[in-house]
């Protein structure tokens, strides 16, 4: 509250009404309308509303709009200094007040001829409480411009009105005062009680759809870079938009320069009524950009800058604050910098140097080139400019290089020349790249620099790898080695050359050099480094058909990096495909719409068409066929017209063309593969691999059968050389298929093995999900032969009741084993037609299928249970998720003396497959590194066996493996929590919608989840179950809040949403579910948070806002359409 000051009442008489004051304002002229922020405010949730911000922020013109819509009777009250009286104020207000309330007359002329300021407004109190209480439907009362009052008696009495305020009635201050203003009116219970509503100037800036409008409404005909210029030099401050575009003023000003007219208001409405004190310090430091209290201290050689930065803060005077840095609104800062006078030089020069030593290259060139130190920028670009090359921060560089330096110097300055070609093939802009290194070259050669000779032939080789040009590249890369060795360019050069061996088909080589970079780096310090080689290695083990591997190397990667985005920026594609080849459809979309956002944010441009690729080939696993053709037609165009790598033009072409060819649309079909197996002609080896490998069968079924089989067999060799187990598996896939149309039973079940078992190894199931109608004959004959079973009814089991219509016949006339093996598929699929289907089974001549058909049928037909063992045998039972624990008959195994962790992970192994296996497949699984030296393997195979079954015997327990036909598998009965787990969660996904039985079954699921499958194995084979459990177990809890959301449950739902978040911040669909249960919990200022920080995080993290249906949930909420 104010100081305490004197009253002087002036006698009743002597107060003449002003009833201008008393008129809402009518706004001549075209003014936007804050919808975003009336729906805030209309609801009579709240018993006060706060308006503050500093001088032209549009309070009054909000109160005004807020006024206009309001349903409910409105009293307006504009204040002045004359209305700093108890007796001016009291009056006034009682005039305020709609004609329909009932006043006493008298009462209020005895009550205004009282003469103590304080008696005065007690008796007050009684008199507006029965007034606002006639009122049937409540009001709204709004005071503008409340800095004008200072007068403590008047603060008193508004503190003590609002606690007393009838239901519907609504009082509104709006004003230039401090966010101290609600300790000065006693309001902080009411405010942590969610009934007061602040509106602050972050809140009154223009978003970019109303300055949209403003701009519509002001007839300005401007481009869009000029319209974003002048929002970001206002900072989106109503009033200085306002200025900008009238008159055609704001172009040059949205440049920096500050109109006259805008500089007076700044100074009599802004800076008069500072501090001189913190107006010397808004003024010296706004040499910066961007600061913290540190450099703000360092800069002016004091220990107050923390106390100025909060007063600042306080009263939101245009300081932008971000994770502990600060930054004035432009417009401000702008005007600030003319007023710094004879110190303006050493200031900024001291700031570029604090900048320099903070790592903030930008900021140091900035203020080195407004101290006048130009002469040393170009030299310090260039000392700076290798780090941020190394760790991919092309973008910087490009940013330095605009702002910083002329296209003279680039041209007279060899190193700067080679620091455009770099930026420009970030850009993707090859051509330009490729004038830029020559004229690097060209200088380098002239001062006789054969290390800059040598970086020039680095980026040359990195252009001709672009233009699909190898063996030049090899060249210009065999060149440039000898004088790299001790160049910052070190890593690079092991990093391109490890593409273009790749790119040339030998994986091996490619990965053998990451594997020494990484030898070399680890330990070093170097994150970033270390980041970039753990990224590239991820990228050629995806490749080589080790994508459980290849993930982890990228998990491993994203944890030293603290943004969760590496260098290469290509990652998220390749995690994408990963999680698309399982078959997890879903997270393979949310990761690379990310990764798609992330690079739009970032201006990647060179990576586009990848991006593109990547969305477009998981929009056809999802069937959305016109999403999957916009895409892959988006990335194909942008190669054709910037020039940019035509690989990726080749690989848009053909995707497209099979996903033309999924549609039925052959012809069309046809045409893009004939297109791209012209353009890739000339692309690296990989690529006319992976091509063939797609169009052959395109090409074989539109009349070319010849040519397509050609292809396609050539693909398959070249791709089984070189190790590239996902194109080889395509190949195999498609010459069973075209096999099978044909007849030729001996091939297509010759090829069908390979592929099954191909797929299989690299978990590879997807294709045979989307392109189902092509090769479910495979699928049928891997379960008439029993091969890759598990993998086989995986995949039957993402394609769902499409398969029945196959999968029916085939068990009506197959082999027992066969029935045996499509058992489990119906069970998992259900529905009447599989529950008919087992009950035939019931009935087969076989025992041990209609056994098997009974015990599914009961569990189809019956709850959920997971089958439990006879209790003659001994029972093994495992908890597989969290840190693996083994029982037999309730005696822990988990902690006795195993002798190797193998024989432990024998057991392990043996129950995650949950079928026979050869002993090849165990020492595959186990020992992949031995596969070489077949002898050793075999020795330690045995020598496991044999310390599993000395585990057992030692406490009398059977043998726990059975050997037959050279196949190894339990022999002891086996009760896991992940049965449980999974049991419970199917049998609550399988219950109504929402329901309480939903719930509670959802709610014991998720407490069998006790960790990640396996968390403490790290074998490739765990990863894709690990990864498909962990997106299970979200899905569980996911259900089970939006359950208890329903059920009204909210601090349940609440809770569960939270440990969702931690998982994933960025999941919308989260956030949206959070805002709602506090909404409905009636913690609206908690969903008003909420909202802020899903705007911040996506904003931040992808450049994106909230999608229309998230802003429609939170227009729904500020309406108070969403309650308990």
């Amino acid at each position: 509250m104010p100081e305490k000051v004197t009253a002087v009442i002036r006698h009743p008489e002597n107060v003449p009404l002003i009833t201008t004051k008393l008129q809402c304002p009518q706004f001549q002229g075209r003014m936007v309308e804050r919808s975003s922020l009336l729906q805030r405010l209309l609801p009579a949730g709240c018993q006060v509303l706060l308006v503050l911000a500093p001088a032209g922020y549009g309070k009054t013109v909000l109160l005004s709009q807020l006024a206009g819509s309001c349903p409910r009777p409105t009293a307006w009250y504009s204040l002045n200094s004359y209305d700093d009286d108890p007796v001016v104020f009291i009056r006034h207000l009682a005039a305020a007040l709609p004609k329909h309330a009932s006043q006493n007359e008298v009462h209020l002329h005895r009550l205004i001829s009282r003469t103590d300021p304080e008696e005065l407004c007690r008796s007050a109190l009684s008199f507006f409480v029965d007034v606002l209480a006639s009122l049937p439907s409540g009001g709204l009362i709004i005071l503008d411009n409340w800095q004008a009052i200072t007068q403590p008696a008047i603060y008193q009495f508004i503190s003590e009105l609002i606690p007393l305020l009838p239901p519907q009635t609504q009082l509104a201050l709006a004003g230039r005062n401090s966010l101290e203003l609600v300790g000065q009116l006693a309001l902080e219970r009411l405010y942590l009680a969610g009934q007061v509503q602040l509106i602050g100037s972050q809140d009154l800036k223009f978003t970019p759809e109303e300055l949209k409008r403003l701009f519509g409404l002001r007839a300005c005909a401007l481009e869009e870079p000029q319209a974003e210029r002048i929002a970001a030099f206002s900072g989106g401050w109503p009033i200085m938009v306002s200025f900008l575009t009238q008159a055609g003023e704001g172009l040059e000003e949205g440049r920096g320069r500050v109109p006259q007219t805008l500089k007076a208001y700044i100074d009599r409405e802004i800076l008069q009524d500072i501090p001189g004190n913190v107006s010397d310090f808004l003024i010296k430091t706004s040499v910066f950009t961007s600061f913290t209290s540190a450099d703000c201290d360092e800069l002016l050689d004091s220990s107050v800058s923390e106390e100025h930065l909060r007063y600042l803060e306080s009263q939101q005077l245009f300081l932008e604050s971000r994770e502990g840095r600060f930054s004035l609104v432009p417009v401000l800062r702008s005007h600030l910098r003319t007023k710094l006078g004879s110190e303006k030089c050493a200031l900024f020069k001291k700031a570029g140097t604090i900048a320099l030593s903070r790592g903030n290259l930008q900021q140091a060139v900035s203020c080195f080139l407004e101290a006048g130190e130009r002469e040393s920028i170009p030299e310090l670009v260039v000392r700076l400019a290798g780090e941020a090359i190394m760790h991919g921060r092309w973008q910087e560089l490009g940013g330095w290089l605009e702002m910083a330096i002329t296209v003279k110097e680039i041209k007279e300055n060899p190193r700067l020349s080679l620091l455009l070609a770099l930026v420009e093939i970030g850009r993707g802009q090859l051509s330009h790249a490729q004038k830029a290194v020559q004229q690097a070259e060209s200088l380098f050669a002239a001062f006789g620099d054969e290390i800059g000779l040598a970086e020039c032939q680095l980026v040359k080789a990195r252009l001709s790898r672009g233009r699909g040009a190898l063996q030049e590249s090899f060249d210009f890369l065999f060149d440039a080695e000898a004088n790299l060795s001790a160049s910052r360019y070190r890593l690079l050069l092991a990093i391109e050359k490890s593409i273009i061996y790749h790119s040339a088909g030998r994986f091996r080589e490619s990965r053998e050099i990451l594997q020494r970079c990484l030898e070399e780096y680890e330990g070093s310090g170097d994150c970033e480094a270390l980041v970039r080689i753990l990224e590239a290695l991820g990228n050629i083990t995806y490749l080589c058909g080790e994508p459980s591997r290849a993930l982890l190397l990228f998990r491993r990667a994203m944890s030293l990096c603290p943004e969760g985005i590496m260098p290469g920026y290509n990652f998220q594609d390749m995690m994408s495909a990963i999680y698309d080849d399982w078959g997890e459809t879903e997270q393979a979309l949310l990761i690379a719409e990310r990764s798609a956002a992330v690079r739009e944010k970032m201006g990647l441009t060179e990576l586009l068409p990848s991006s593109c690729l990547q969305l477009a080939l998981v929009y056809t696993s999802l069937g959305r066929f016109e999403d999957a053709e916009r895409c892959f037609l988006q990335g194909a165009d942008y190669v054709r017209e910037h020039d940019s790598d035509r690989s990726n033009l080749a690989l848009n072409l053909v995707f497209l063309a099979r996903t033309l060819a999924i549609q039925g649309k052959w012809v069309a079909a046809r045409s893009c593969a004939l297109e791209a197996l012209e353009v890739v002609e000339s692309q690296p080896y990989l690529f006319r691999t992976s091509v063939p490998a797609v169009a052959g069968l395109i090409l074989a079924r539109t009349g070319s059968l010849d040519t397509g089989l050609a292809l396609l067999v050539g693909a398959a060799e070249r791709a089984k050389d070189m190790g590239f187990l996902k194109c080889l598996a395509y190949c195999y896939q498609s010459l069973a298929h075209l096999f099978f149309l044909h007849g030729d039973l001996e091939k297509a079940r010759e090829y069908t093995q390979k592929a099954l078992i191909t797929s299989a190894k690299i978990n590879d199931l997807q294709n045979y999900v989307t392109c189902y109608d092509w090769y479910y004959p495979l699928l049928m004959h891997g379960l008439e032969e029993g091969i890759e079973t598990s993998f086989v009814q995986r995949v039957l089991r993402k394609v769902g009741p499409r398969s029945l219509k196959h999968l029916i016949p085939l068990m009506q006339r197959g082999s027992p084993a066969a029935k045996q093996r499509i058992i489990p598929i119906l069970l998992e699929i259900g529905g009447p037609e599989a529950r008919r289907a087992l009950a035939a089974l019931r009935e087969d001549p076989v025992e041990y299928v209609r056994n098997m058909a009974a015990e599914a049928y009961e569990r189809l037909t019956g709850p959920e249970e997971p089958a439990q063992p006879a209790a003659a045998s001994p029972t093994l039972s495992m908890q597989l998720l969290g840190p693996v624990r083994i029982f037999v008959d309730g005696q822990e195994l988990t902690g006795v003396k195993w002798r190797s962790h193998r024989a432990r992970d024998l057991l392990v192994y043996l129950v995650h497959v949950g079928q026979p296996v050869t002993k090849d497949q165990i020492i595959d699984a186990l020992w992949p590194g031995d596969l070489q030296d077949l002898a050793k393997a075999d020795a330690q195979f045995h020598t496991t066996l044999y310390r599993l079954r000395s585990v057992f015997k030692a406490y009398n327990l059977p043998d726990p493996i059975r050997r037959s036909a050279e196949v190894y598998a339990l022999a002891v009965p086996v009760t896991t929590d992940l049965a449980r787990f999974e049991a419970l969660l199917k049998s609550g996904l399988s219950q109504q919608t929402n329901s309480v039985e939903q719930m509670h079954l959802l709610e014991e699921a998720v407490k069998h989840y006790r960790g990640d499958y396996l968390e403490n194995l790290d074998y490739p084979w765990a990863v894709p179950e690990r990864e498909a459990l962990r997106l299970r177990y979200g899905e569980a809890r996911l259900r089970l809040a939006q359950c208890c959301l329903e059920a009204q449950q909210y601090e349940k739902a609440i809770a569960e949403l939270i440990l969702l978040l931690k998982r994933d911040e960025l999941n919308e669909n989260y956030h949206c579910l959070l805002i709602e249960a506090y909404a409905r919990s009636g913690q609206r200022r908690a969903a008003q948070r909420q909202y802020a920080l899903l705007e911040k995080t996506l904003r931040k993290e992808l450049g994106v806002q909230p999608s229309p249906e998230t802003q429609e949930l939170f227009r729904r909420l500020t309406l108070g359409l969403l309650s308990g």
